[in-house]
């Protein structure tokens, strides 16, 4: 079932040109409301544009649901996860987080925690909320889309669930994994078993045999902004499932966040762990990051190594990407350092400095953020890297170990802030 919703659309100057950089895609979501703003940069000469999505009302196709099993759970007005009343509640699980290209310009928006897809149509312009038809589950936030079969690989779980877990976040959840074809719209269920909510990202290992998928609960122990660091967050998990033995493992993890392969070894993989929860509506950071290191074999995952570093804070973006002869791990450092890792000895490379933001001090107690996160992407050559977060785009030349370029946003205001990840798509012809 596809249900349309009303869009706006902007164009603005602000070209990428020289650069080799892809097509872009940047989220922004606004506080006075339920809309988002998706804007979109191409890499060629076209004009950017951005598309305003109305959500308003949206949640209504979950909220049943979720009221129904409140009742059961006795969870009250005042037990909403991290702290946030209701209508912040709805706010941010329809808030944008993520970007995935699916067939003919269309792309799915990762919702952080919502029973509908919400796909844009990158050539008209227009935007569709999407049932995927297996039970009016919540479904998972960054997923995989097989293009050579026109596949879209998911999970998703009962409301009921994540309700009970709201009150018990220990407890288990009834995770199904799923194939939904873009063809003839059967959906296949892949994989049934015990796991978590709040899942944050699926993805097939480039052989296709590996699917690893990463539970981002950010809970933190108490729920108040001065939970002492002892505390500390819930742990998460991931889940590595062999598709071709039907072998699973379960890895601990602060915050699971992503996993990015390998450009050149397709049994490695990069897993990003936080050290953040959320306390209100602000994050919380507890301590440093980590980037770990997996080789996927037939015994299982074995971890190879592991980057950390004190200023290592929220790293919200990594990706993975071959830079003069080497493989390159870019991560984006909380609240103005972009790191370099090296792939092959998970030491740093180098890091790129912006402005300078708000120290950040996690000595004493959670240190809560000021500011928004940024989201960064690659250009095809490997030689340059966009940073794009709250009103802003940056391109910095790796090898001069600086930034060149900054432009603002047009149609950001103060209630306007960036949420997530970029989207990086070759979609437009070069111009």
């Amino acid at each position: 079932m596809h249900a349309n919703l009303p869009v706006s659309k902007r164009e603005q100057f602000l070209s990428l040109r020289g650069f080799a950089l892809p097509d872009i895609v940047c989220p922004a979501a606004h506080k006075e409301n339920q809309t988002q703003t998706h804007y979109v940069f191409p890499a060629s000469n076209s004009p950017a544009y951005s598309i305003r999505v109305n959500l308003q009302g949206a949640e209504e196709s979950c909220r049943p649901d979720f009221d129904e099993a409140r009742k059961r759970q006795l969870v009250g007005p005042d037990d909403f996860p991290y702290g946030l009343s209701e209508a912040k509640w709805w706010d941010y699980c329809l808030a944008p987080h993520s970007y995935l290209l699916l067939e003919d310009g269309q792309c799915q928006v990762g919702l952080n925690l919502f029973n509908r897809f919400l796909h844009l149509d990158l050539n008209q312009r227009s935007t569709q909320l999407v049932d995927p038809g297996v039970g009016n589950e919540i479904l998972s936030t960054t997923n995989w889309f097989d293009s050579k079969t026109g596949e879209l690989w998911f999970a998703s779980w009962p409301v009921e669930d994540t309700v009970r877990r709201i009150l018990h976040p220990q407890k288990k959840v009834r995770v199904k994994i799923w194939r939904l074809s873009f063809h003839d719209h059967h959906v296949h269920q892949v994989w049934q078993g015990d796991f978590a909510d709040s899942l944050h990202q699926l993805s097939l290992s480039p052989d296709h045999r590996f699917l690893i998928l990463t539970e981002m609960g950010v809970r933190t122990q108490t729920p108040t902004a001065s939970a002492n660091q002892e505390r500390g967050i819930v742990p998460s998990e991931i889940l590595v499932l062999d598709l071709k033995t039907g072998h699973s493992w379960r890895l601990p993890m602060q915050a699971a966040g992503h996993v990015e392969f390998d450009p050149k070894n397709p049994e490695l993989c990069y897993l990003s762990g936080h050290n953040i929860g959320l306390l209100g509506v602000k994050v919380g950071i507890f301590g440093p990051g980590t980037i770990q290191k997996f080789a996927l074999k037939e015994p299982g995952p074995e971890l190879l190594g592991e980057f950390t570093a004190p200023g290592f804070h929220r790293i919200t973006t990594h990706v993975v990407f071959r830079h003069r002869g080497k493989v390159l791990i870019g991560a984006s450092g909380y609240p103005h350092t972009v790191f370099l890792i090296d792939a092959a000895t998970m030491k740093l490379h180098q890091t790129l400095e912006m402005d300078p933001g708000e120290k950040v001090d996690t000595s004493q107690a959670p240190h809560i953020c000021q500011q928004d996160s940024y989201g960064i992407g690659v250009s095809e050559d490997g030689e340059t890297l966009l940073v794009a977060g709250t009103g802003f785009i940056r391109v910095a030349l790796i090898a001069e170990k600086r930034f060149c370029f900054h432009e603002r946003i047009a149609g950001y205001t103060a209630n306007s802030y960036f949420t997530g990840h970029l989207g990086t798509f070759n979609l437009c012809p070069r111009g």
